[in-house]
Formats: C-alpha cells, structure tokens, sequence
C-alpha cells in the first residue's frame, strides 16, 4: 500500500514492502536519479533514545561507507521529518536465502558457492571493523544473477541498549536471532564479536547443508546428511564452538577452507577456458579455484598447490605490459614487506606472475574510517621499508596505489604489482590521485603515492589543493603535527620540492612511533606529568615538542629583553604578539 504519511527528502514512498518489530521497510523512488530503492525506516523508539540517536549519526556514516560487492549497499541515510532514523539502500529484486532453503532447490555447489560469498562479505566488514549481528539465511538475498548479497550489516548494533530481554526473538527483530545467536550474544550485546558473525554464519551453513536449524542439543551435520563430506563438517562444527577461541579466526580462512572442496567448479566453462589460455601447463599441478579479477587489462587467479594444498596466485598481463623484468628481479630478492614472486615467464601473446597468496586483502578495501595512529604508523613504517628496499635494488614500483597494498591476516603489509603499467586514470573523467600530471616513474614518483595513501588513511579522504598548496582535511588534526608536516612534504607537486627517500621517511615515522610509544608506558604507568603537551586539538605534542617549546621560550625572552622599549616605544606591540601566535601555531600548540 501506498504511505502518504512517511515523507523524506529527495525520496518518493511507494509501498510498504516488509515490517517486523524494530523497523519497516518500504519500496520507494529517488527523485534525482529516478532509481528504484528499499528504505528501511527504524522504530520510534529508536527516535526517542538521545544515546542511540547519537551513536546513530556517527556509526551509520560507516555502514553507509562499506562497498562491496555481496553486500547491499547503503546509499543514504538521515532523519525523517518525523524524527525517525532511515537508511536508503539499492532495491535489488530477488528472494531471499531463507525462500530457497525451503524452495530446496539449491544443489551442492551452489550452496557451497552462496555460503563462500557471505564468507567475502563478512570478511570485507570485519576488516573495517562492522559486525553484522544477525547472520541468517532471510537477511541473505539472491539477486536475479544468482549474486548473494547481504544485507543490514551493522545495523543491528543500534538497538542492542534498547532491547531489553536478547534471549527474546520475534519477526523482524534486527539485533539477533535466536538459532543464529552465538552464546556469548545471549549473554549480552557487549560480547558481541566478529567471531560472533562467525557463529551465525556456522548456524546458517548448518541449516543451509541439513534444512535443520541447531538448536539445543543439535546432532552432527552428517546425521542428518550422510552424503556431506567429512571436511565441511569440520567447517561447519568448527564455527558453532561454544567458546569465540576456538573458531575459525576469520571469514577469510573459511571462504579459502570452502574453495579448496569446492575446486573451482562454481565458475562458469568460459572462465574457466579462459584462465588456462597460456598457462595450461600449470594445471598438472595447480587446481584453479577462484577468479579474483579478470578485465580487459589482465586476469589474477587464486589455484592450490595439488600437492602442498598451499595457495597461490597467478597473475596474467598482455605480452606488451610492463612489469615483467621486475617480477624476475624479485623472483631472487626477498623482503618481508614484498610480495613472494615465486616466477614469471611468458609466451607469444602474454606473460604470467606467480606469487604467494595473500588472505588479508588490501590497503584499499580499509578506507572506510581513519587509522588510529599506532596502526597507521606500522603500516606507513612497513610500506616505507619495502620500497626503501626496493629503490636499493633499483626498482620502482611506478603504479603504486592501495590497491597494490596487500595485508596479511596479521595486518603485514606485502607490496605488490612493480612496475605493471598504470590503467588507473586513462578512462575519460578519472584522475590518477597517486601520480602528478605529467610525472614519470620515478622513486621520487613513489614517495607521492606514499603520501597520499597516508593521508586517506589519516582523513578517511583524498586530499584538496588550492594555489598549488595541499589544504589539510580538519580531522587531521587529532594526529601529531610531526605527522602532518611528514605527509605534507611527501605530497609536495613536483619532485624537487619532495621528501627525498624511504630512508629519511623511515627516520621520522620511527621518531614519531618512538614518542607514542614513550606517551603510551607513560600512562600505563600512571605518570603523565611532562611526558606530553596538548596541542591546539587536545592532542600529546611529546617530549621532543617540550625541548621546543624551552628553546622558543628562550629565544623570545631573549628578543624581548633587547628590543621591548623599541617595540612598545613604535607601538609594535600587537605584531610582536602576532609573531608569538604565528610560532606557536607552527609547533601545533594551542595559545593559553
């Protein structure tokens, strides 16, 4: 039915299309694109908790930021002139996991294959610090291209202070779901995890492979079907341990565990055809199971070792790409913070790269919120050590970019693509944010991008010039000014102007590391007197910003006692005082 009564700017309401306890959810039009989209209105009791009203407008900007392909993305969100939360996702016309469970017509495979993308969702979110909450089969919609996608993620979080009994479900509660609900999300919301969307998806995998739900004393997968294979039990078990230890640590090491049974079978012939044109050979000891990317430019594959069972990837570039003489250089030279080239070759029409397979994902995919500063220090620290190491050996990376920061579970960070040539920036409209116009590959070249991936992961955005000066976004202020005068540099417009290596950068990024750390045991140790200075955001300015502030001290006690009766005498007062601000501004110290 149609709602007159539910007005939010820039949208038309159409029909109302699903309600349940905490929110509704309606079919609706936006004006300026004229695009079909679901808005999901929460409860007024949400409208009517200043706390969660709050928390509201500060985490939903983070769901709205998550991207990726298996989740449902979040595309506006805000008030209604009633006061009432919203959030405005894409309408993708489907149904829902739950539907085609009980449809029953799903075979081996495709189970396999829709519970292997949830994992990539749910490995996606996690890294950018969003759990989901309510991982079951209703909350998974299967899109007319047979795509999973997930949807709500995050949302739930905003009614785990308001909701009273967890234990108690009903339809359409969004905070948790009795058959899905890890133990430690019955015991409160404040346990929640990411190893409780790691239950979830064990209870939901369990349903999806038996048609039962686990609940209570729930018998073992191949009880209910002898035909399942013995390794996705395991799999399956494994996540529904009672205890969150002794889980899989991620969804990431699920979705590979689930690729290996699957073997690649989910691709289609054509895909398949297609990854082992030119590398046919390989497939006596490598299995493919999975396309990770595949356009016009090249192709990257994951395939298992047959007989190690170890993964790796394949990447495959036209014959005239570039990148081919530096994949044999590091073939031979090894650094922590460098992607393990294991070899390359080629033939008549392309050549591949074989390398070490890195779980993590990359710097790219973490955009979605600032760094706090002990993480964005190591990762700037280790990105420096690669290429320093690199720019020894006389090799330039020359197309770096996030994309080509790969993280390991633990957060290490492997570099990735030397010397491949550059796609990013020739479509019409799109600009290379991490090479100036005109520049050629350089290491002074890489030492921009550097900065550049620094600033994002510092503001969360890409940087503005105006008159050929870098303007710093206001949130920057929250890290040390030492660390903001370092980026600034590194982002200097032309070479000249520019922090000279990875040496130096190292140098400073250690002295920074170093003060943290001091200011960190500091206040471990209960002691905060003369270990830091508050800068004009409120921020430590370290020990090395107390000697500067002795010698600023000095040098205007010393102008001012040999030139005060001057200054006072010409009336230069205020632009001695002037002088005094414009110093203390430099150093980052907020005047008293």
């Amino acid at each position: 039915m149609t709602n007159d009564r539910l007005e939010i700017d820039g949208y038309t309401v159409v029909d109302k299309i699903g309600e349940g306890g905490m929110a509704t959810v309606y079919k609706g039009m936006q004006v300026s694109l004229s695009r079909p989209v679901a808005i999901k209105v929460l409860s007024k009791n949400l409208a009517q908790n200043s706390v969660l009203l709050e928390r509201f407008n500060r985490e939903s900007l983070i769901i709205a930021r998550l991207n990726h392909p298996h989740i449902i993305h979040v595309i506006d969100r805000g008030l209604t002139q009633a006061g009432m939360p919203y959030f405005v996702m894409e309408f993708v016309e489907g149904t829902d996991l739950a539907a085609r469970i009980r449809n029953g017509n799903l075979d081996f495979n495709r189970r396999l294959d829709l519970l292997i993308q949830v994992c990539k969702a749910l490995a996606y979110a996690h890294k950018n610090g969003v759990v989901h909450r309510d991982i079951k089969p209703s909350n998974v919609l299967i899109d007319v291209e047979g795509n999973a996608r997930v949807l709500d993620f995050g949302i739930a979080q905003f009614y785990a202070a308001q909701a009273g009994d967890v234990t108690r479900t009903q339809s359409g509660v969004i905070m948790g779901t009795l058959p899905y609900m890890s133990p430690e999300q019955l015991s409160g919301n404040d346990n929640v995890t990411a190893l409780s969307d790691i239950y979830s998806l064990g209870a939901m995998a369990y349903e999806l492979f038996t048609g039962r739900k686990p609940v209570g004393r729930f018998s073992l997968p191949c009880e209910i079907n002898p035909d399942l294979p013995q390794m996705l039990e395991d799999v399956i078990m494994h996540c529904l341990a009672p205890e969150p230890a002794r889980r899989p640590a991620s969804a990431g090491e699920i979705k590979d565990q689930l690729l290996k049974m699957l073997q690649g079978a989910h691709l289609p012939s054509l895909q398949r055809e297609r990854a082992s044109q030119g590398i046919a050979r390989i497939e006596d000891k490598f299995a493919l199971l999975d396309i990770i990317k595949e356009n016009s430019y090249g192709a990257v594959y994951l395939y298992e070792d047959k007989l190690t069972h170890s993964l790796l990837v394949i990447k495959r570039q036209p014959r005239a790409s570039r990148g081919l003489t530096e994949a044999k250089l590091l073939t031979s030279l090894k650094h922590k913070n460098i992607i393990n080239i294991l070899g390359a070759s080629q033939d008549e029409r392309s050549f591949i790269i074989v390398m070490e397979y890195i779980s993590g994902g990359c710097l790219k995919e973490r955009f979605i919120r600032p760094f706090p500063l002990q993480d964005l220090l190591r990762i700037g620290l280790e990105i420096s050590e690669g290429l320093a190491y690199a720019h020894r050996n006389r090799i330039i990376h020359g197309n770096l970019r996030p994309s080509n920061i790969l993280l390991t579970e633990s957060g290490q960070v492997k570099i990735t693509d030397f010397g491949l040539d550059e796609h990013y920036g020739q479509e019409p409209g799109v600009q290379n944010w991490y090479r100036p116009a005109n520049e050629p590959a350089t290491a002074a070249g890489d030492v921009f991008a550097a900065g550049m991936m620094l600033y994002q992961m510092m503001s969360g955005m890409l940087p503005e010039w105006q008159g050929g000066r870098l303007v710093p976004h206001e949130i920057m202020g929250r890290y040390p000014w030492e660390l903001r005068d370092l980026v600034s540099r590194m982002l200097a417009r032309t070479p000249a102007g520019r922090e000279a290596s990875f040496e130096h950068i190292m140098t400073e990024l250690e002295a920074i590391q170093a003060r943290f750390d001091r200011t960190v045991m500091a206040k471990g140790n209960g002691d905060e007197r003369g270990s830091v200075l508050q800068d004009g955001n409120g921020r430590g300015v370290g020990k090395a910003g107390v000697w500067r502030l002795i010698w600023i001290f000095v040098v205007l006690a010393i102008v001012s006692a040999a030139a005060s009766a001057y200054l006072i005498q010409a009336g230069f007062v205020k632009k001695y005082a002037a002088l005094v601000a414009a110093i203390f501004q430099k150093f980052g110290i907020a005047l008293p």
